[in-house]
């Protein structure tokens, strides 16, 4: 009996249909040739991650294979066999896990309850509000609707883990039909492709398709014209199809359908996590649909697609667009964005917890997801630390390491000094290195008030240079290392919000100093507007650093001084600062 590959590389003609329309095939070529690459041991199976599983291949096929699902069992056999995902996929690993932990997910779940609510994670997180509005609609239509906040592990399901996958979607499952659970209604087509597909016992149903067959949502009509992009995960779902352009229609407006809809839908570029691996591959596919949407704003029912796809044209979720037309219309819709989306689905659920605290269900958790992210290695390195003041107080190294002391060792390098260790935080952007170290040794040397100056003179100096290299010297070259998914978005930001988004990336110690000095040499920030704004918001957390570390020594004798407790308290109100930033931050940060 053949394999599934053997099969693959004999039934493909190399008719090249699915290569004409695909960037991963016109890459690596016909899905026949890949498959005879592999069997002959040519080919890497690892570039099976670079296939976003969209399934157009499988739409365009005249002999009805599915190449689509060859590739996802690679996926699984990379993954069985080096038992780790690739370290591209941590960041999206990490989003999942959040997902199914105690902290992030609830089962409200009436005693008379047969249907759930699964908004998912990315809805919930971008549109906690629009959750709370659809879930009170849904409990109008159908009494004792309950609501679960979960992940359904896709992701996982994506990347090869099948094994924690099933262990967690049979959980899940087991958990709802237990508690009489029937029907899920999903928001996500995502959750919708991972029930309709795995689930034997739950009947699942698009909130799109409830909407529809319950005439959609009350409100006047608006004019306009719009395009749909449909998810990729749903191109087979003709019911959803039809569901989501009677509710476009019911609202007074005119669909213009791109050339790739329906079945024949392209990837938005986020699917299978590729963006990860191949950013080059996955941002050809938003290239391609502004192209195909020309001037007219896309519709999409997708809260990843919405967010990807709004990086390249003006891409909207129908759901605000039902609720809130006149709005969306306007580009006046708020949504939440990362790191922010934690934030609210955690207040999210806290509302739904607060009302009919007996519809509550606990559920068991097998990942081990709720427990704390402490290591063995990062116990090592407290354990290290505390053992290390120990050591040195033993040994006597209080006495000798004193302000004094440390003065005079200074003074032996002459004026030269504040020259060399500003040169040294000017330099150290160039290399990637990090700059709190410095900036705390500054504090050690010249104490709080020059420890201050000199270190934000070279910090500010630093990051004006990395900026002016890259958009003068080396453009192409940032360019080229500017991979990472919130990198680019943040480039994308400050096109728009400019000095805002420099202010809130400097204040918040969130994000990668070095690559985004670099990275935002790249937009149409104006120099002066930059440099400003570093200055101002780099003081603050350079002034925790100083007087932090300017007291260590005090520290290191046993004595608390207000120094140590203003530096702790600046560095914590500034790790806090995305919180309290969050009503001031631009719309889409």
């Amino acid at each position: 009996m053949k394999t599934p590959m053997e099969n693959l590389a004999r039934e493909c003609v190399g008719c090249n249909i699915c290569v004409k329309e695909c960037g991963f095939l016109k890459k690596h070529g016909s899905p026949g040739k890949i498959a005879n690459d592999f069997l002959t041991g040519t080919q890497d199976e690892q570039i099976c991650f670079e296939c976003s599983l969209c399934g157009l291949c499988a739409s365009l096929c005249p002999k009805a294979l599915d190449p689509s699902n060859l590739f996802l069992a690679m996926r699984r056999n990379v993954f069985a066999a080096k038992g780790r995902v690739l370290p591209e996929h941590k960041g999206i690993l990490a989003y999942e896990k959040k997902g199914i932990s105690k902290r992030y997910s609830l089962y409200k779940i009436p005693e008379r309850c047969s249907t759930v609510f699964f908004p998912g994670c990315a809805f919930a997180g971008t549109r906690a509000g629009r959750t709370q509005q659809i879930y009170s609609w849904l409990q109008q239509e159908i009494p004792d609707t309950g609501m679960v906040l979960d992940c359904c592990t896709k992701p996982s399901h994506d990347l090869g883990r099948q094994d924690f996958f099933k262990a967690n979607f049979s959980a899940l499952e087991d958990f709802l039909i237990d508690h009489g659970v029937q029907t899920i209604i999903t928001v996500c087509p995502n959750c919708h492709k991972v029930f309709s597909t795995y689930s034997q016992k739950l009947v699942t149903r698009s909130v799109y398709e409830v909407l529809a067959q319950r005439g959609g949502m009350a409100g006047d009509k608006i004019g306009g014209r719009v395009t749909i992009h449909d998810p990729c995960v749903s191109r087979f779902e003709t019911n959803i199809h039809t569901s989501v352009r009677r509710l476009i229609k019911d609202k007074g407006l005119e669909i213009q359908e791109m050339e790739h809809c329906r079945e024949k839908t392209i990837c938005c570029g986020e699917g299978g996590s590729v963006f990860s691996v191949t950013p080059g591959l996955a941002s050809n596919w938003g290239i391609i649909r502004k192209k195909e949407a020309g001037n007219n704003r896309v519709i999409t029912y997708c809260a990843g697609c919405a967010a990807f796809l709004g990086k390249s044209v003006q891409t909207d979720h129908i759901l605000d667009l039902l609720f809130e037309p006149e709005k969306t219309m306007a580009c006046s819709i708020k949504k939440t964005s990362p790191p922010f989306t934690y934030l609210s689905r955690i207040h999210l659920k806290k509302k739904l917890k607060q009302t009919n605290k007996r519809d509550i269900r606990k559920k068991a958790y097998l990942t081990g997801a709720d427990k704390p992210n402490i290591t063995v290695s990062q116990v090592f390195v407290m354990m290290l630390i505390a053992a290390g003041i120990a050591g040195a107080r033993m040994a006597g190294v209080d006495e000798i390491l004193n302000h004094e002391n440390i003065q005079n060792f200074v003074q032996g390098f002459g004026p030269m000094a504040p020259l060399v260790f500003m040169t040294i935080v000017c330099l150290a952007p160039a290399f990637f290195l990090p700059g709190a170290p410095f900036i705390i040794a500054g504090g050690l040397i010249f104490g709080p008030l020059w420890g201050v100056i000199y270190g934000i003179t070279g910090a500010t100096t630093g990051a004006c240079l990395a900026f002016l290299v890259a958009r003068y010297l080396a453009s192409e070259w940032v360019e080229s290392k500017l991979t990472n998914p919130s990198l680019l978005k943040l480039k994308n930001q400050t096109e728009t919000h400019g000095w805002k988004i420099v202010a809130f990336t400097r204040l918040v110690p969130l994000f990668p100093f070095n690559l985004l000095s670099y990275a935002l040499g790249l937009t149409k920030i104006r120099f002066t507007t930059y440099a400003i704004t570093s200055f101002v918001c780099m003081l603050p957390g350079c002034l925790g650093y100083i007087l932090l570390s300017s007291s260590l020594l005090d520290l290191l004798q046993g004595k608390f001084s207000m120094a140590f407790f203003a530096g702790m308290g600046l560095i914590l109100l500034l790790t806090l600062m995305p919180i309290l930033l969050k009503r001031f931050k631009p719309e889409n940060l």
